[in-house]
């Protein structure tokens, strides 16, 4: 995997470098602020008409985590149904789908990343979590176990797991210089109190990055509340994602909308935006979206 093993000999940030976000993004990914942006942006792209997912079989493409032209590996509803893209799309080398290399891939286009920073990462039992432990010194990650303690390793499928509640990390204030956040964020009943505790323990300059569900509008979609008994209430019919924890799956309470932007800089990010893409060549068909936001400063604090 060269990105991985490219990635193991940079050299360290210099301290004086400043951690702002570019101006314009490298391809694939272009900056939107507005809904009327992101519908530009997208505007034609119908995937239903799509000639590289009318394909049979692997579609060819380049994977950026191998940087190597690959088949990638499709899979089909034996029904016949709709094929989710954004859960395919299978590396036959890394085995990462679509949206865990996309993230691997804006991370590195905007973040820059050193071997050396300080990340964090919601998730832990990953194969995108178990790539970036091979490359970064520093890299903590998490899954969220109600029945431990906070801040405690606890023993799940034979690994050493970190549980940590993002509503309220148990990490110093400015412990990271970046954060990551992918398809975690929708399963939080009070994200607001998580958007918080990301700003308190990112350390100035330091990047978030969030992947989510996105609604494609101004606004979120509500799908479900949760009453302070933990009565959950559906809006709408209710949808659950994969979780490493649980073969039920794990409920999804929203559908986030561009106005995550605005509350992101209320909590104090700057430079806050949607990066957009989607991209044959590189096997990320599909709306591809992420929030990224920074957190102030010329200079790190460390």
């Amino acid at each position: 995997m060269n990105w991985l093993k490219n990635l193991k000999n940079k050299w360290t940030r210099p301290e004086e470098l400043t951690l702002d976000l570019p101006i314009e993004l490298p391809d694939p990914f272009s900056s939107a602020k507005t809904i009327d942006e992101v519908h530009e942006y997208f505007a034609g792209y119908i995937m239903s008409t799509d000639p590289y997912l009318q394909q049979e079989g692997s579609l060819p493409g380049r994977c950026f985590v191998c940087n190597m032209d690959v088949l990638f590996e499709v899979d089909r509803p034996k029904d016949g149904g709709e094929v989710n893209w954004r859960e395919t799309l299978k590396c036959p080398h890394c085995h990462l789908i679509n949206r865990w290399r996309g993230c691997l891939h804006l991370f590195e286009a905007i973040c820059k990343p050193t071997r050396l920073d300080r990340i964090y990462i919601t998730e832990a039992l990953t194969p995108v979590n178990e790539h970036l432990s091979g490359v970064y010194t520093n890299l903590t990650s998490s899954e969220f176990m109600p029945q431990a303690q906070a801040g405690e390793m606890v023993k799940v499928h034979s690994r050493t797991v970190r549980n940590e509640d993002v509503t309220n990390l148990t990490f110093d204030t400015g412990s990271f210089d970046s954060i990551l956040s992918f398809d975690v964020l929708e399963h939080v009943p009070n994200y607001q109190r998580a958007l918080e505790e990301f700003y308190r323990v990112l350390d100035f300059g330091g990047h978030l990055i969030i992947t989510a569900p996105f609604s494609f509008q101004k606004a979120t979609q509500v799908r479900a509340t949760v009453d302070e008994e933990g009565e959950v209430t559906h809006l709408v019919e209710p949808c659950y994602h994969g979780d490493p924890l649980s073969d039920e799956g794990v409920l999804a309470y929203y559908d986030f909308g561009m106005e995550l932007l605005d509350q992101l800089n209320d909590v104090g990010f700057k430079e806050s935006y949607l990066a957009c893409y989607t991209s044959n060549d590189w096997g990320y068909p599909s709306g591809n979206v992420a929030f990224i936001a920074r957190k102030p400063s010329t200079l790190r604090t460390k």
